[in-house]
Order: structure tokens, then sequence, then C-alpha cells
């Protein structure tokens, strides 16, 4: 017969799967079966909640990492803008401006998505305010009524 899990050990599958939210994975760093780890994780109160807000802080932590070298993606820009227009006045065998003009696409694009990002962001954190709002509205409606 199997041992028992104990409630530490469960809080720490549950802990690694909200990590890693792979089953199998989570398995294998806590020695148990992919069902055990299934069982356990669905009798987790708020494993959406927790792996949503996980989500969340992955998507927050990688924009902090992203305007964190901002100097960077300036200077290299700046290069590549140089490097470009230098090129375009010289060109010779040895040049391949599409590769430059294709690495400042990639820069922009990405530029770009981050703002898509941070637009959306703001849009659910609305959403969610106003949601809040009316949660608050029923709850003082139902405490007159109550």
């Amino acid at each position: 017969m199997a041992e028992r899990l104990t409630d530490k050990k469960k809080k720490k599958i549950v802990a690694d799967y909200i990590k890693n939210q792979n089953y199998r994975e989570t398995a294998r760093i806590n020695g148990v079966s992919v069902n055990s780890v299934r069982n356990i994780v669905a009798k987790e109160k708020d494993i959406e909640r927790k792996l949503t807000q996980k989500v969340e802080e992955n998507t927050q932590d990688t924009l902090e990492y992203i305007k964190s070298k901002s100097a960077t993606k300036n200077r290299i820009i700046n290069k590549l803008l140089k490097a470009i227009e230098e090129k375009s006045e010289n060109v010779d065998m040895f040049t391949n401006i599409k590769d430059l003009a294709m690495a400042y696409g990639i820069l922009i694009d990405k530029e770009l998505k981050i703002l898509e990002i941070q637009k959306s962001q703001r849009e659910i954190n609305n959403g969610l305010d106003k949601v809040q709002q009316l949660l608050d509205e029923i709850q003082k409606e139902a405490n007159r009524w109550y």
C-alpha cells in the first residue's frame, strides 16, 4: 500500500503544479504518480485563481524586464539605424541591407507587441474594477434588504 501524503507534501505538489503547470513534470519532481497530482490539484480550492495569478505575475515580470532593458534596446536601435543608413549610402557586393532592415523590423514589431499587451492589461484591469464596483453595489443592496 502506498504511503499517505502529508499536507506539507500536498501543498508542495500544488505549488510545483502552479509553477510549471504540467502534471507529469510535477509528478516527476515529487516522486508521485500523475494521477496523484491530478487528484490533489483537483481538490485544491482556488486553483484557477492561483494559475491566473501566476500567469499575470509572469507577464508582469517579463514586461518589467523588458522595461529595464530600454536603454540597451535604444542603443541597439540607434546602431542599427546608423548601420542601415551607412550601408544604404555605400552599397557593395558584401552588403546585405535586408538583414539590417529585418533586424530593425523585428525590434519595432516586438515594441508594438509590448504596447499591445500593456493596453490589453489596462483594459482587463478597468473591466475588473467595474466588476468590483458592481459587486460592491450588489453587496450594499443585499445589506439593505437583510
